[in-house]
């Protein structure tokens, strides 16, 4: 096929969930069908010569973009230059333009929602978010069809929104393993010679964008609730690790003087600390759609111990001990599931949880889907 992707916000270069979450779908999708991507200028210069699809860097990074009334027009012109099979949105956002691109170029649009937005922003306390419910629900009735990241965001868009469940398809957000790759050799003993980290501790970790507030408030847990509770049960037998750029000054100055407690900012090596790790936390409260962070150390083979809301989108089934989730708000059990976890011994992730998560599934279950429309 020849799809022609629509990608609304700037994802190059992809680093926090969602943006790499995009990019490794158009990378999968462009290696078995022709994808022509229309996005905004990238924040620093990129390299395109790896990419599987092709790019035009064709708006500018300006919040008018979102309401230009000549845009339409220039897809029009891209998707027909491209003999398009299919119009893909990634995100609702610019979705008021499925009616004029579906007159003008007589093709299908499929809309890609990596969470219900409106619940998202209500989490946030964002005030606005009623318009977003109702603009949301008119993007998701205009399409041909909506892919969601969780069955929970499926099954809700289809009550909340009025939506035919056949216009709906289950497609998650991936991984590139199809199996549990090697643990970097010696991670765990060259992260604690690098920190200083003691050879009796065990290494419990955190990581994401921490200038996204789901993220930083679920650094605050790891600080309040978390720490105080391990500390006084395991005393020094544990170190907890904070991974990821823009942790709030006020947060990260509170952590310099804890003992067992550091954070590190953005670090170029993660999979060697997600690898060192004995367990990762994932103490999300806010927010919305699945937490990639989560599926990637699952992926490897680890531990991650997860709110309820954390885990939401993820198919616990597939993940067996892998996964441990605790009720929202319950850090007594949040902790006592973490002591659980560091007694596990290492295990190689399911066959079923690649087969549901893999990117080479994912697209294969996508292609099968979109076929429909040809």
């Amino acid at each position: 096929m020849k799809i022609f992707a629509l990608v609304s916000y700037p994802f190059l270069p992809a680093k926090t969930g969602g943006e790499i979450s995009t990019f490794q779908l158009l990378q999968h999708l462009g290696k078995e069908h022709q994808v022509k991507v229309f996005t905004v200028d990238p924040y620093t210069p990129i390299n395109t010569n790896e990419f599987s699809f092709e790019i035009l860097f064709g708006m500018r990074f300006k919040p008018w973009r979102y309401l230009n009334i000549f845009l339409p027009f220039l897809l029009t012109k891209q998707i027909k230059q491209h003999n398009s099979d299919i119009i893909f949105l990634d995100q609702p956002f610019m979705g008021w333009m499925i009616p004029v691109l579906k007159i003008f170029t007589r093709k299908k649009v499929f809309v890609r929602c990596h969470n219900i937005e409106y619940l998202r922003f209500k989490s946030m306390g964002k005030s606005w978010w009623s318009f977003m419910y109702m603009y949301e629900k008119m993007v998701h009735q205009l399409a041909d069809l909506v892919i969601f990241l969780s069955e929970v965001d499926q099954k809700h868009a289809q009550y909340e929104f009025n939506l035919n469940p056949d216009k709906t398809a289950l497609i998650p957000t991936g991984i590139n393993y199809q199996e549990t790759p090697e643990p970097i050799k010696n991670a765990q003993e060259n992260v604690k010679k690098e920190l200083g980290i003691g050879s009796n501790q065990q290494i419990v970790l955190y990581f994401g964008t921490m200038n996204y507030q789901p993220n930083y408030e679920g650094a605050l847990y790891v600080l309040d609730e978390i720490y105080p509770r391990l500390l006084s049960q395991l005393n020094d037998n544990f170190f907890i690790l904070i991974c990821g750029k823009g942790l709030p000054e006020e947060i990260a100055n509170r952590i310099i003087d804890k003992k067992q407690f550091k954070y590190l900012g953005f670090v170029e090596n993660l999979d060697e600390y997600i690898d060192a790790a004995d367990v990762l936390l994932n103490p999300i409260m806010s927010g919305g759609g699945v937490k990639t962070k989560a599926l990637e150390s699952l992926g490897r083979g680890k531990i991650v111990v997860s709110t309820y809301n954390g885990a939401l989108g993820i198919d616990q089934s597939v993940c067996e001990q892998h996964l441990k989730v605790a009720s929202n708000h319950q850090w007594e059990e949040f902790t006592q599931l973490i002591i659980q976890a560091l007694k596990q011994s290492y295990s190689p992730m399911t066959k079923q949880f690649f087969e549901t998560y893999s990117w080479t599934s994912i697209v294969r279950k996508l292609s099968r889907r979109l076929s429909q429309f040809q």
